[in-house]
């Protein structure tokens, strides 16, 4: 094992459209030459394995094969593997640059002490048109600084995809993805990770590809799609998130409440629009509406997302079936 030695993990479950072009993307990698790649195929009903097994004989790949059950419990499979100094994940259905791992690595040479690093990425659909393009500026930043930045939507967020972990903090504390938590995982990660870190580097620099497709999971919680129940979870995982954010830090708790009121906001919303919106209990809106209400203060003077928001909040307040039919007309994207 050397000093700059990489695992790069990923969870596939049926992939098999976009897999070659992920792992073909990271085996042309340039500059970093001790890196591995574990992917772990999650019960794929489709081609995926088919697909892999073509890269069995590369020796910068490894293979895992087993049941499906979730791309949280997948990625701490490939995690307890894991024997390099850094790990970082991709999506199987995403790529990256050819200087993604060197725009990682890079930061722990320029700073000794760096507990994590930081790149930029841009979103963008399945036919490369991109839709976003990652805001920041090169920095240094504190623990607390981190804190707040990753709560900033359109900055570098909460994903696991784009940074470059050390593996003997996550070791040395036992460090995991929440299987429990169905949205917001990774953040969580995240967060439970910052309470280890001092200095965290980031370099805007947009290498990771993070692309839509139309059958993934992220249209299928569209405005104008029926209500999923399990969606309120995420508010659950918001809690825990809180926990996680050290007391002394009042502005980032601020910060995730100002969270928690947005997404209670979009549900209202995602229910008003819902085909199935009849069908969804009054006790689950009425508390919705009790959340949105008690963290207004938070999200009315927070600073993390964008303040269009605030406008669309009072809107959603009282006229939430309208304004979910026009979010829907509008083909409009609600931000992570």
């Amino acid at each position: 094992m050397t000093n700059d030695s990489i695992s790069v993990i990923i969870a596939a479950y049926n992939a098999e459209d976009t897999i070659d072009k992920c792992l073909v993307s990271i085996l042309k990698q340039k500059n970093v030459d001790h890196y591995q790649i574990i992917i772990v195929n999650d019960g794929s009903t489709d081609n995926t394995l088919e697909r892999l097994s073509k890269y069995r004989s590369n020796t910068k790949v490894s293979i895992i094969n087993k049941k499906n059950t979730g791309a949280s419990d997948s990625r701490n499979v490939a995690l307890k593997q894991v024997n390099t100094d850094f790990v970082t994940f991709v999506d199987a259905d995403d790529y990256v640059a050819d200087d993604y791992l060197d725009t990682l690595l890079n930061q722990y040479f320029q700073l000794p002490d760096c507990d994590l690093a930081i790149c930029g990425y841009q979103k963008e659909l399945a036919n490369g048109q991109i839709t976003m393009i990652g805001n920041g500026e090169k920095a240094i930043l504190n623990q607390e600084e981190a804190f707040h930045n990753i709560f900033i939507s359109y900055n570098f967020e909460g994903y696991l995809v784009n940074k470059l972990f050390k593996v003997s903090i996550i070791k040395a504390n036992n460090l995991w993805l929440d299987k429990e938590a169905k949205f917001s995982e990774d953040l969580l990660f995240c967060c439970n990770y910052l309470n280890y870190c001092q200095k965290i580097s980031f370099n805007p620099k947009p290498v990771y590809h993070y692309v839509y497709y139309a059958n993934s999971q992220l249209h299928s919680h569209r405005i104008g799609s029926p209500f999923d129940n399990n969606a309120i979870s995420i508010l659950d995982t918001f809690s825990k998130i809180r926990r996680t954010v050290p007391l002394k830090y009042t502005k980032e708790i601020s910060d995730v409440n100002a969270r928690v009121c947005w997404f209670a906001v979009t549900l209202l919303r995602s229910i008003a629009a819902a085909p199935n919106r009849n069908e969804i209990d009054k006790k689950t809106i009425d508390s919705l509406r009790k959340i949105a209400k008690k963290y207004r203060k938070d999200f009315m003077r927070n600073d993390v997302l964008p303040p269009r928001d605030k406008i669309i909040y009072w809107v959603n307040w009282f006229f939430p079936r309208t304004l979910g039919k026009i979010w829907n007309l509008l083909d409009l994207r609600d931000h992570s």
